[in-house]
């Protein structure tokens, strides 16, 4: 039986510790694949807390097993990576790595999960089974669940049956946690074309076949696609976002590029965004006389909170963390989540952790402005570990 009042007055004992571990973390923030120093630190905290099954994966990523009482398992996962962007804030702790900043959160990640192994491993004889915690590399490229995957994470004994994770949201108020059942987040996929045309002079275009000109009619035909052949509830994006053609102020370039974004929330909408992408760019061209290429890059799929875990992640937090806490999530999120590879293999739900200043215009993530209100990390370590105990019990 989880012992509730032990564990917070645990949390509330080693709170300073773990705002350390943060300002650490947060200090030397790290680029993907290249954690080598995050993961050595993570490494020496598992130890410093008691833990001695610890696996360094390669030379970025561990995975840490803390053993119960039965053979039942489940996984909590941490992304470790920091984004290339450079930190504008004033603070005694403001990143030391040039150029590099946790803009994402990912150190509040780290340490939440940090922070709950120390308390599982405090009261692992009351643990119904055993707890894998992940700390994944990589997620900002969105390589790292794959790596982890590939290198067994999910299929090395003890197998999980289950696997959630947390994600920072500086929208919500510090300590509550945003949670939606269902759909969480976009596959986030990329596409190059190029259209040759014919190159000319400026003062004789009818003498060439314009790129540039052409190109102004896809970008309008692609955006038809989503205001008139999408469902308006099936949600997705098209976005050109880098456009490279010629140098010269008087010469029609004989070519363009571009390159850009697919973001939808189902299989079957993003699907249906690649072939009729395809299909647009090679009419459009077609009929100036152009020709194409289309490369669609597929990415992180969409984003599923299962039906189980997500459940017992809102009757967790509803339950231990008091009604307060909990706030439900009523949309998905256009942006993207590699942790939803781990929903291809086993059952798998996220929620969001508020970390932001009450009454405040809090920057959002990924900007070089983002302040983390550390009043949440109490509740982002409670939060792991009573949905950790519950999971258990529940499996």
């Amino acid at each position: 039986m989880m012992k509730l009042y032990q564990i917070k007055k645990e949390i509330e004992l080693n709170i300073n510790k773990f705002i350390e571990i943060r300002r650490y973390l947060h200090r030397n923030p790290e680029l993907s694949m290249k954690e080598y120093n995050t993961t050595d630190y993570i490494i020496k905290k598992l130890q410093e807390f008691g833990l001695t099954e610890i696996k360094k994966i390669n030379s970025t990523g561990v995975v840490a097993v803390i053993r119960g009482k039965s053979k039942k398992c489940v996984a909590v996962r941490a992304d470790i990576d920091a984004l290339p962007m450079k930190e504008e804030n004033d603070l005694d702790f403001k990143s030391v790595n040039t150029g590099v900043m946790h803009a994402c959160g990912h150190d509040v990640h780290i340490t939440s999960l940090l922070g709950c192994a120390y308390i599982l491993n405090k009261f692992k004889e009351d643990l119904d089974g055993s707890v894998k915690l992940i700390f994944q590399p990589a997620e900002e490229i969105g390589q790292g669940a794959k790596y982890m995957i590939e290198n067994g994470a999910l299929s090395n004994e003890p197998i999980p049956k289950a696997i959630f994770g947390l994600h920072v949201w500086p929208k919500i108020e510090a300590g509550k946690i945003y949670h939606r059942h269902g759909k969480m987040c976009a596959c986030s996929d990329t596409f190059d074309i190029v259209i040759r045309g014919k190159s000319g002079h400026a003062a004789h275009p009818e003498n060439s076949v314009d790129p540039i000109m052409i190109l102004g009619n896809l970008i309008c035909a692609i955006q038809n696609i989503l205001s008139r052949e999408t469902d308006p509830l099936e949600q997705g994006v098209i976005t050109v976002s880098a456009i490279h053609a010629g140098d010269a102020y008087n010469t029609i370039p004989d070519e363009v590029s571009i390159k850009g974004a697919i973001r939808a929330l189902s299989e079957d909408t993003r699907i249906f965004l690649h072939d009729r992408l395809r299909e647009i760019a090679k009419g459009v061209c077609e009929t100036f006389r152009a020709s194409c290429e289309v490369n669609i890059h597929f990415g992180t799929p969409v984003s599923f909170n299962e039906d189980f875990v997500s459940n017992i992640i809102e009757e967790s937090i509803i339950k231990y963390l008091g009604d307060e806490n909990y706030i439900y999530n009523p949309n998905p999120s256009m942006g993207s989540e590699d942790f939803a590879y781990y929903g291809q293999v086993i059952p798998a739900a996220m929620y969001r952790l508020g970390t932001g200043f009450k009454n405040t215009n809090n920057a959002p993530l990924h900007s070089s402005k983002l302040l983390i209100n550390e009043d949440a990390l109490f509740n982002g370590v409670l939060s792991m570990v009573v949905i950790a105990f519950n999971l258990l019990e529940k499996l």
